[in-house]
Order: C-alpha cells, then sequence, then structure tokens
C-alpha cells in the first residue's frame, strides 16, 4: 500500500484502522464504493462509514449497492448523496409463484424426524 494502490477493498473498521494508522488516506480517492450498504447497517456499522465519509474528497463518486433499500438506507443515501441515481435490477423481491412454502414450528429435537 505504500507504493499506492488502484483499489482497496476494506470493512468499514479496517478501513478507519489503517488509515488511522497513517498507511493510507483517502485525499486522491476518485470512487467510494459501499458494497451490501443494507447488512452493514444492520450489522452496525454506520458509525464507523459516518467517520469515513468527512475524510474523502469532497469531488468523487459514490456508489452504494444493495439488495434492499430500507429508509435508513434511503436517508443515508439523501445525507451524503449529490443528484442520486436509483438504479432497480429487478421489481422487490418476492416468492415466485409456483413454489409453494410451508411453516412447521417443531422442539429442536424433532427438526430431524420432521426433515426425513
Amino acid at each position: 500500500m505504500q507504493r499506492g494502490v488502484d483499489i482497496l477493498i476494506a470493512t468499514p473498521g479496517r478501513l478507519l484502522d489503517l488509515m488511522n494508522q497513517g498507511f493510507i488516506n483517502l485525499n486522491t480517492i476518485q470512487h467510494f464504493v459501499l458494497d451490501e450498504a443494507d447488512r452493514m447497517l444492520d450489522m452496525g456499522f454506520i458509525h464507523d462509514i459516518k467517520r469515513i465519509l468527512p475524510r474523502l474528497p469532497e469531488k468523487k463518486q459514490t456508489l452504494f449497492f444493495s439488495a434492499t433499500m430500507p429508509s435508513t438506507i434511503q436517508s443515508l443515501s439523501r445525507a451524503i448523496l449529490k443528484n442520486p441515481a436509483r438504479v432497480e435490477v429487478t421489481p422487490v423481491s418476492s416468492t415466485v409463484e409456483t413454489i409453494e412454502q410451508y411453516l412447521y414450528h417443531v422442539n429442536k429435537q424433532e427438526k430431524k424426524n420432521l426433515l426425513v
């Protein structure tokens, strides 16, 4: 990393750690990508992300990738993105109509017998 890198992939916590140790800075970053943004918020990474954002240059492209778009992701995107564009590949996930689903409430000891 001391010689420079074109692409760096890191969890928010690890990225902060590398920045705090002085191994990297984000002054010249051109693209900032948050993949699985919904999962990161679910896992509590939002605080780390909010600490990273001010350390990024103002002029950059920010991309969020998320399988779902909960209200927390929408509000975060409105707060940090300029002129965001939303791209949806498919409609909201739903069960295919040809699949039959059943739910059985059983005790742990009964699971194996039920499966058989």
